[in-house]
């Protein structure tokens, strides 16, 4: 076997092989950085949007409906198939503000309370509880003059601080069998 002799490193290479390591440190430590500037990028926002749906529970539950306009993207869309067929697509701002209007015409002591939120990037979840009482008529409903209390459950994805789109599902059969409206008071009688 033929043996090789290992020359000393001058003094040149070693001072060269420190600054390798030097430089794969400070890029190993800056993509660490980077990495943890992201991840708190978007912790940072998921805790903006849910203050943004915060900010609107308690708007409402004053009764300030107009909140919407600050809230709403110009080109907001709501989904709920719990509701007749023609509203269970809200688009726009003044669509989405009517129908709340109309709702809390119907329910005036309406209470909901949001019961758990959680948000990941662009998008909020949370569930809810409302109470209320129907002193109003509510589309074809007229008003019963009971009271319900209804889980909803809710996801928004939000653009730049402002609401875009929801979702929303809540057990409607509960809530018009609370009402009195299901069955119908026709289907009731022999």
């Amino acid at each position: 076997m033929v043996s090789t002799p290992v020359m000393p490193m001058k003094g040149t290479d070693k001072m060269r092989n420190r600054w390798i390591v030097l430089g794969v440190l400070m890029l190993s430590v800056i993509a660490i950085l980077i990495g943890c500037s992201e991840e708190f990028r978007v912790k940072q926002l998921e805790e903006q949007n849910k203050a943004v749906v915060r900010h609107v529970h308690e708007e409402i539950a004053r009764g300030n409906v107009a909140v919407f306009d600050e809230v709403l993207t110009s080109n907001y869309i709501r989904h709920c198939q719990a509701m007749p067929p023609g509203l269970q697509e809200l688009h726009g701002t003044e669509q989405f503000k009517t129908f709340i209007k109309e709702f809390l015409e119907a329910v005036p002591d309406c209470h909901d309370t949001i019961d758990l939120m959680i948000a990941e990037g662009d998008k909020v979840a949370y569930i809810t509880t409302m109470t209320g009482t129907q002193t109003g008529p509510m589309g074809d409903l007229p008003a019963s003059g009971k009271s319900f209390t209804l889980v909803n459950l809710i996801i928004h994805r939000l653009e730049n601080r402002k609401i875009a789109e929801t979702w929303v599902s809540w057990d409607n059969v509960a809530m018009l069998t609370q009402l009195g409206h299901f069955p119908s008071p026709a289907e009731d009688q022999p």
